[in-house]
């Protein structure tokens, strides 16, 4: 349905696996030859530019664009803080690696919207790197983890280069579900194994599994947003099952044939809400400021506290006891896979259909500024978990910024203060 300028060539790869460690190192010794060749020229480009430095500094630097997640994020980012912190001193310059697959050609296409982009200069950063004293020259995209810890993002509010043509193709695309310009819609992602598998399958990734959930425990939640005339995109370029509901303003977005990368940004950068338990696409959303409700979510240490963002983890219990862990405790035991929680004693518990209605219900009252957190000790209980994240030993690693908006659900605040309570007893 839709077209790209410019896409990214993709280098494809392949053969026998190489066991021999002689081998292996004469085979990459022949990859860098390019590399090697294209010195020729490339050499004096370092030479002159670090010739003028005194009078210009030019920075290279290339965001990870094989992963979503940190392609949009590290994009996003970085036009965020050059807006807010102008310095007339540098010029930055960027390249796409050629030798890594990209998850989103239109996002490429945003990136080259904002930035000066060129494939000649990996060869520039390649030499730049190799010859000393060249580090004030490059940028480190990937230097923050894709974590807004200066809080750019909130502070510049980006909006989608979108080209009129490329949004009136849009719309056209949306009015054929019955929407209209104004309507409100969700974009919900639930995580499963498919994607990963089938775009990385040389590797296992069962090791984080404890990340997945079943899309249908969200039923109740669609329900509810479609009964109060909501639309509802079920999002991902590759998923296991579709989900189990019909209804007129439900959309099964990762099973439909017409699905394309332009749709993908366009429709995570203007939901009204974007529910996610953490998948990578959703950092569009975060990128141009849209709400999230981050559910089923772990760990928690990586909770997005630059964002207006409400999370609801999965419920951890301890073996011995099966007390649900505190906040600090959720902190504290925040593991990438699923063996260390296992190996620490803790047991993994998805959300049942009930808790998941709940966050949802709670999520969109405050997107429409209905949620009357007075009713209850929440605000209390929200600051006493942002006081612990504070001084959390961990804080600076993960945290900086904490948007006013950042939150956990009501109903995690109160199972965890119980068990407060119980601990104290």
């Amino acid at each position: 349905m839709f077209s790209y300028k410019d896409q990214i060539r993709q280098l494809v790869e392949g053969g026998p696996s190489l066991v021999n460690k002689k081998l292996r190192k004469l085979t990459g010794a022949l990859k860098r030859l390019p590399l090697l060749l294209h010195g020729v020229w490339a050499i004096p480009v370092v030479l002159l530019i670090r010739l003028i430095r005194p009078l210009k500094v030019f920075r290279i630097g290339s965001p990870r664009v094989s992963r979503i997640g940190h392609f949009a994020a590290e994009v996003g980012q970085r036009k965020a803080r050059d807006l807010v912190e102008t310095n007339s001193n540098f010029i930055d310059l960027y390249y796409f690696d050629n030798k890594a697959s990209c998850s989103n050609l239109y996002w490429a296409e945003v990136a080259r919207r904002w930035f000066r982009i060129h494939a000649w200069l990996q060869h520039v950063s390649f030499w730049n790197r190799i010859i000393p004293f060249g580090k004030l020259h490059q940028i480190d995209l990937s230097e923050s983890g894709s974590r807004d810890l200066g809080g750019y993002l909130e502070k510049a509010q980006l909006k989608l280069p979108i080209t009129k043509d490329e949004n009136e193709l849009v719309i056209q695309w949306m009015a054929q579900f019955g929407w209209k310009i104004g309507d409100p819609f969700v974009c919900l992602l639930v995580r499963d194994a498919e994607y990963l598998n089938a775009q990385f399958s040389d590797r296992s990734w069962e090791y984080h599994n404890y990340r997945d959930s079943d899309v249908q425990t969200y039923v109740k939640a669609i329900d509810y947003l479609t009964s109060n005339e909501i639309f509802v995109f079920r999002m991902g370029k590759k998923m296991t099952n579709p989900v189990n509901f019909v209804n007129s303003k439900f959309i099964d977005y990762a099973f439909r044939k017409d699905q394309s990368d332009m749709l993908d940004v366009w429709l995570f950068a203007n939901c009204n809400l974007c529910i996610t338990t953490g998948s990578g696409p959703d950092m569009i959303s975060d990128v141009f400021r849209r709400p999230i409700l981050a559910i089923n979510f772990l760990p928690l240490q990586n909770l997005w506290s630059w964002s207006d963002a409400i999370h609801y983890p999965k419920i951890l219990r301890w073996q011995s006891s099966q007390r649900i862990l505190t906040s600090d405790e959720y902190l504290t035991h925040s593991y990438y896979t699923t063996e260390e929680y296992h190996a620490n004693g803790i047991d993994i518990h998805d959300l049942s259909d009930l808790d998941i209605y709940e966050a949802v219900k709670e999520a969109w009252e405050r997107v429409c500024g209905a949620w009357i957190q007075e009713a209850s000790n929440e605000r209390e209980l929200t600051q006493k978990f942002l006081v612990t994240l504070t001084n959390h030993p961990n804080f600076d690693q993960f945290h900086g910024f904490l948007h006013p908006k950042v939150d956990l659900a009501a109903n995690f605040l109160e199972l965890t203060s119980i068990d407060i309570r119980e601990t104290n007893r």
